[in-house]
């Protein structure tokens, strides 16, 4: 059986102990041939990375761990200007991407350094369910919005939603329909769970503490009209929409705060408008980690996530309504830079007076300097 060209991409500045389960994994799935990994180090990165690193290779696993200078280089190569992927960011992980894109993936796996495989969950088999037709049911919202914290168990009394999720849909009574496995739609994007540590935003974590214990499931595939946040940890792409899943450079001022650790949340919500406009379909469920978390401040990370979420209140209404164009997905990600860069100005009122609008000016033009370097590779 023949299995897809597969990249699996994290950045890290811990120790590398996710490593070893993802070793694992290819091992057990007989695909050391066809899945490569891409270690993007950062300046903090401890030694023991590229030393880890450097051991799997010499096992002869396809895994890479480019040195600061070689990060540069590669910039360089692709004629893109060095603070484009800031240093001592997450950013980083668009490296890569790219890296991955290059060599020619099919399938593109994000993961973060605090997700450890589990047993018997079939890592890599899970994720290359993209570029497939979906074999799981087809969820339809009322509101048009699905918690996906609702397919895992351990909340104890009352929801949780997932970082990135909309307040003004929290509020919301919905009801879902479930209709047989859509064959007609391809999975262009697959958000695998997580648990212990469910990815939710400061104010939930400050105010629940909640910790997810079991997948419950079932494995479900958005309709058109259903959304849902998909971030960058456990997450699968079909190459199409791997082209268009620049990670969204943070840092920007609004309002006196700054915003941060909504990177990949607007990356998703990017991607998934284009891969919704050219019917392809979002899974979400398995396969499910176990997501350690590394430490955090949590009264920082409110300070950095709150311009976020007030900025996508407003902004995802109109997100989810741009109408785009293009049959392919550079070409849809091209028209949605352009769209958000011409909307700016009808956002207006808090956090868009001050430096709202022109975050959303500074992500349309580095979209556009991503589609114009990843087009070399399409």
């Amino acid at each position: 059986m023949s299995h897809p060209k597969t990249s699996i991409v994290v950045t890290t500045i811990f120790e590398p102990d996710f490593l070893q389960g993802y070793l694992n994994e290819i091992e057990l799935a007989g695909q050391r041939d066809n899945v490569a990994m891409y270690v993007i180090a950062d300046k903090k990165t401890p030694a023991t990375v590229a030393a880890a690193c450097a051991a799997a290779r010499e096992q002869g696993y396809q895994i890479h761990c480019p040195t600061l200078d070689e990060q540069d280089a590669y910039l360089k190569k692709l004629d893109l200007p060095a603070e484009f992927i800031p240093w001592n960011t997450d950013n980083r992980r668009n490296i890569g991407y790219l890296m991955a894109i290059e060599s020619g993936c099919d399938v593109l796996v994000s993961i973060d350094d605090d997700n450890f495989t589990l047993p018997e969950t079939n890592f890599l088999a899970g994720h290359q369910v993209v570029g497939k037709p979906a074999a799981d049911p087809v969820t339809t919202s009322s509101d048009g919005w699905f918690n996906i914290c609702n397919l895992i168990d351990g909340w104890g009394g009352g929801e949780i939603f997932a970082r990135g999720f909309p307040y003004y849909a929290q509020q919301n009574d919905r009801t879902l329909n479930m209709s047989e496995a859509g064959q007609s739609i391809t999975v262009a994007m697959n958000a695998g769970l997580w648990l212990d540590e469910p990815d939710v935003d400061a104010v939930y974590r400050l105010c629940r503490r909640a910790k997810g214990t079991e997948f419950t499931g079932p494995n479900v595939v958005l309709s058109a009209d259903t959304w849902s946040p998909v971030n960058t940890q456990n997450t699968a792409l079909m190459r199409e929409a791997a082209l268009t899943y620049y990670y969204v450079k943070m840092g920007f001022p609004l309002k006196g705060l700054t915003i941060d650790r909504f990177g990949d949340i607007l990356s998703g919500y990017l991607t998934q408008k284009c891969m919704k406009h050219l019917g392809y379909g979002v899974r979400l469920g398995s396969p499910v980690v176990d997501h350690r978390r590394t430490p955090h401040n949590l009264f920082k990370d409110l300070y950095h996530e709150l311009a976020g979420i007030v900025l996508i209140e407003e902004f995802l209404p109109w997100l989810v309504e741009a109408k785009l164009e293009g049959t392919n997905g550079l070409d849809a990600y091209q028209s949605l830079a352009e769209q958000m860069h011409a909307a700016a100005d009808q956002f207006t009122g808090f956090i868009w007076d001050d430096g709202g609008r022109e975050f959303l000016r500074a992500t349309s033009a580095n979209m556009q300097t991503w589609v114009n370097c990843v087009r070399r590779f399409a």
